[in-house]
């Protein structure tokens, strides 16, 4: 039996220290990976056209670059998302980046509080980890992605795929949708396998942010991606709709503009204070992202819904559940509900052996 890695373990990205240290220096793992035996080819499955080993993998937010990439491929996820990626460099929000947050028990889809407060010490159980993150979506210079993104494909063992995610940056010199499109290009040119778009980050304040809850803009910009990447299979990732008539608008768009694949939800934006009713991340950051166990039962509601609006209006999107997944058993649940891969973020990052955890038993139930 593979034991969870943290509290045992310090996570593998190191939240008192800059993303560009992290970056630099990490993962933080120095471990003896243990050994996974893999699936035989005939059980694969199949995503987005590529045969993988499993459905589970990691969202775009903890591989910063090639060696994280490389990292998950060696620790048995299967669909590995790179970093989201911009078309110049973009810095990190400053420190703080990261707090654990005073949220105990799962959130309620339907009475979500409107803040919540950070912990001076670490939960105690995987259970209840939860985390506010704010990064803003940092991006590295086009010319060292032209060299690592190469390098993540390359790294990745037969049954894997790396999804290389994107988003764009509106600028006084190109329009939104144009540098989105730009954008899409270079990880196409880059041999990107799958693109992911992301149209829902609660951590920036300008429309690249909430694209998402736009029917009209979610089909324009895209139409202009799927155009651009011609064959290359589209994930849009999306965030919490705040009612399924919209989210159900924004699906039929997204299929109108032939996108491949959904991948929900991004973490749930929320006040974050300190104990002394301070902005925990300073005053020009109120708000960031709340993720972890908390946010499992909207990830969930998610899905229901997804699946939902994608089979009565027989959209044929593949369907990526994300959020909340901290243990072996989320991963089932999310299967259980309808997703057709599951992807870990948090708790990739505290129990790194997650997949492994989650192969070994599922080798030893099928055993039986």
């Amino acid at each position: 039996m593979i034991e969870a890695w943290w509290p045992k373990h310090p996570p593998i990205y190191d939240i008192h220290k800059s993303y560009a240290d992290n970056l630099r220096h990490g993962p933080r793992f120095n471990f003896t990976i243990p050994k996974r035996e893999r699936p035989p080819q005939d059980e694969w499955s199949s995503f987005l056209g590529h045969n993988v080993a499993s459905k589970v993998g990691v969202p775009a937010g903890p591989l910063l670059d090639s060696k994280w990439t490389h990292l998950a491929s060696e620790l048995g996820y299967d669909i590995i998302t790179y970093k989201t990626i911009r078309s110049q460099k973009h810095a990190s929000h400053p420190l703080p980046n990261c707090h654990y947050v005073d949220i105990h028990n799962p959130l309620n889809p339907k009475q979500l509080p409107s803040q919540t407060t950070i912990l001076t010490q670490e939960p105690k159980r995987l259970s209840e980890l939860s985390i506010t993150n704010s990064f803003g979506m940092p991006s590295q210079d086009q010319k060292v992605l032209q060299e690592d993104l190469p390098l993540a494909i390359k790294h990745v063992m037969p049954g894997q795929v790396l999804v290389v995610s994107i988003t764009g940056t509106p600028s006084a010199h190109t329009s939104f949708i144009e540098d989105f499109k730009n954008i899409a290009l270079f990880a196409k040119d880059c041999g990107a396998p799958i693109v992911e778009a992301n149209f829902s980050c609660p951590n920036v304040v300008s429309k690249e942010g909430s694209l998402f809850l736009d029917p009209k803009q979610t089909f324009e910009v895209a139409s202009a991606l799927t155009r651009a990447l011609n064959g290359i299979p589209l994930i849009l990732k999306f965030g919490v709709f705040p009612n399924k008539e919209l989210m159900r608008e924004v699906f039929i768009a997204a299929a109108k503009a032939k996108v491949h694949a959904i991948s929900g939800i991004n973490t749930i934006s929320m006040e974050v204070k300190t104990k002394d009713n301070q902005p925990a991340l300073g005053p020009n950051r109120l708000k960031s992202g709340i993720c972890g166990s908390a946010i499992f039962p909207i990830a969930l509601s998610f899905m229901e819904d997804a699946v939902s609006i994608n089979q009565q209006e027989k959209l044929n999107l593949t369907l990526i559940g994300v959020g909340g997944v901290m243990k072996p058993g989320d991963i089932d649940t999310f299967l259980e509900k309808g997703a057709d891969c599951v992807q870990s973020a948090t708790g990739m990052m505290w129990d790194p052996l997650l997949a492994l955890r989650y192969h070994s038993i599922h080798k030893k139930n099928k055993s039986l």
